[in-house]
């Protein structure tokens, strides 16, 4: 046995406990997603239909922050909330015009005669395609009295526990904090005749859907007890009834125009294609007029899913691989002839666009 064969095994015992080290030290939370990417690497299920082929840079990617959403009108052209106005881009990108707002709105869609919806700073509006107002409502919940439940007041009994403070102030800064909450718009969205959209509770953090008529009058609240985090939950609507991803219950849900429940799919994890990872996930979600359902995930992995209406996987349709995955919103999209795919990145102001490789 030489010196030099004898220095070369204690320099790699030394290495091999240092990575046993390492490893022991790890986060169990970042260990799980390591262990969960190098999986995934060797599953050729993961394996991406399309590729990025533009970005469409909409606010100041130096300091991001102002774009909240977007839709496609049904030409295929692009409508992206930023600050008090809509953008129009064409499918490739170049600025067709700007619609001024009342509001700085957080929800749009497009409904019947292609006229626009939006939803923001408790009011919601109805414009035509040139921003003309049609009609203009209240939020739901915008002035609806704050109401804690029992629970809700339990759980703030807990956090004073943790935080040391006095119940009464955490109290009031839980009320403060679902006041604050109710001018907010979620999503919105149409089908038929009707007008669907998320808003917060003002019992707890959880989301409602209430309908609407197409000129926002007579809402009713039809979905509540919505989990949710990240002041996300999406709504899409598609032949007279509503799919909502559920994101901190790592579901895809259906109701009827009523509430009903129709159809649920989905379960949490990290390593089959058909799971949804992260603490929160599918954020977002869109219902392709042939009944697939897209499902967008922030990560990681920073994804866009497809699945057959009854909640089948078919594919990964893009993945994004300069991203470490972050909890907001990633709306979906498709292109009217479903060659190219969009989705939202608030982390730089921008949509992201991909198309078959």
């Amino acid at each position: 046995m030489t010196k030099e064969w004898v220095l070369t095994a204690i320099t790699g015992a030394l290495v091999f406990s240092s990575a046993l080290t390492s490893l022991a030290q790890e986060d169990p939370y970042e260990q799980e997603r390591r262990q969960a990417a190098e999986s995934r690497k060797n599953d050729s299920s993961w394996a991406p239909k399309t590729k990025e082929v533009a970005l469409i840079q909409i606010g100041d990617k130096n300091s991001p922050g102002s774009l909240k959403n977007y839709c496609l009108n049904k030409d295929g052209n692009i409508l992206a909330l930023l600050g008090n106005e809509i953008r129009v881009y064409s499918a490739d990108g170049k600025l067709v015009k700007k619609i001024p707002t009342e509001i700085k709105a957080g929800a749009i869609c497009v409904g019947k005669d292609d006229n626009i919806f939006i939803g923001g700073e408790g009011k919601v509006f109805k414009l035509s395609p040139e921003g003309k107002v049609l009609a203009s409502a209240a939020s739901p919940v915008a002035s609806e009295p704050v109401k804690m439940t029992k629970e809700t007041e339990e759980m703030v009994r807990e956090m004073s526990k943790e935080t040391r403070q006095p119940f009464e102030q955490e109290l009031a800064r839980m009320k403060t904090n679902l006041e604050n909450r109710r001018s907010e718009v979620m999503g919105i969205a149409s089908t038929g005749d009707d007008i669907f959209m998320t808003v917060p509770s003002v019992t707890d953090f959880s989301f409602r859907v209430y309908r609407l008529t197409q000129a926002l009058e007579e809402p009713k609240l039809v979905v509540e007890k919505l989990r949710g985090c990240c002041g996300t939950m999406d709504v899409q609507a598609h032949n007279g009834s509503v799919w909502i991803p559920h994101n901190a219950r790592h579901a895809i849900e259906n109701y009827d125009r009523d509430g009903k429940q129709l159809a649920r799919f989905g379960k949490s994890g990290k390593v089959k294609p058909a799971d949804f990872g992260g603490c929160c996930e599918p954020k977002c979600i869109r219902v392709l007029p042939d009944g697939d359902i897209l499902a967008a995930e922030s990560g990681p992995p920073t994804c866009i899913k497809r699945f057959s209406a009854d909640g089948k996987f078919k594919e990964i349709v893009a993945l994004v691989e300069d991203t470490k995955g972050d909890c907001v919103r990633v709306t979906v999209a498709a292109s009217p002839d479903a060659s190219k795919f969009y989705m939202l990145d608030t982390t730089r102001d921008a949509i992201r666009v991909f198309a078959a490789k």
